[in-house]
């Protein structure tokens, strides 16, 4: 296999491994619910987020790469902690204020049933969030590249293993929105409010859990 071919087969694989970590699907699953169970805004959520994710791993890879800057462990710690405290903010927001995550802004009551569009709000948000969660992957990014980097054939080709870690990120994230959007078209609306409550639960407790196994380390 072509050195060029095989380190962004390398990048895709691992970036499609990545897409379904456990803190990635709880955060696609909190603002995909958001979504009025519409199919549509639960796949675009997803995408969005993708898009965010994998802007900022490549990003400050590519930037830490050029400048030959490494990044500590105590760094990716206090990243993960930080990841978990974005979990527990989307989850308190959900629960308290579902339509500022939708919709950008709180409603008063009876005023989520009226008829208006606010799909800008919800893809900043998605975005964002997929970008501050991807700070605590940077560096298991950085240890994966330099074997490619240094050194050989692969040490010019290696470069494409970010765009096929990103690809893969892309269609990772994207499978699983399109099976939160599969699932969340067919649950009626009572069903679909409760499964908010559960998942922004969910989403919170695995944010604690994050937080509490990183400060004990």
């Amino acid at each position: 296999m072509p050195p060029l071919l095989f380190a962004f087969t390398v990048g895709l694989g691992q970036g499609l491994l990545h897409a379904v970590g456990p803190d990635h699907c709880a955060a696609m699953a909190t603002l995909g619910a958001l979504g009025g169970g519409r199919r549509r805004a639960a796949l675009l959520t997803a995408l969005r987020f993708a898009l965010g994710h994998a802007a900022m791993l490549a990003g400050v890879a590519g930037v830490c790469l050029l400048a030959g800057v490494g990044l500590s462990e105590a760094f990716e710690r206090w990243a993960e902690i930080f990841g978990g405290g974005v979990l527990i903010a989307l989850a308190v927001t959900a629960l308290l204020y579902p339509n500022s995550v939708g919709h950008g802004h709180p409603h008063l009551p009876g005023h989520d049933r009226e008829p208006h569009l606010h799909t800008h709000a919800s893809g900043h948000v998605s975005t964002a969030a997929g970008a501050l969660m991807a700070v605590s992957g940077v560096r298991s990014l950085l240890l994966a590249l330099p074997p490619l980097l240094v050194g050989g054939s692969l040490s010019t080709a290696g470069w494409t293993y970010l765009p096929g870690f990103a690809l893969g990120i892309l269609l990772g994230m994207g499978a699983v929105g399109l099976l939160f959007a599969e699932g969340y078209s067919r649950m009626n609306q009572r069903l679909g409010a409760w499964l908010h409550r559960a998942v922004a639960l969910g989403s919170g407790a695995l944010g604690l859990f994050w937080i509490g196994s990183r400060l004990r380390l």
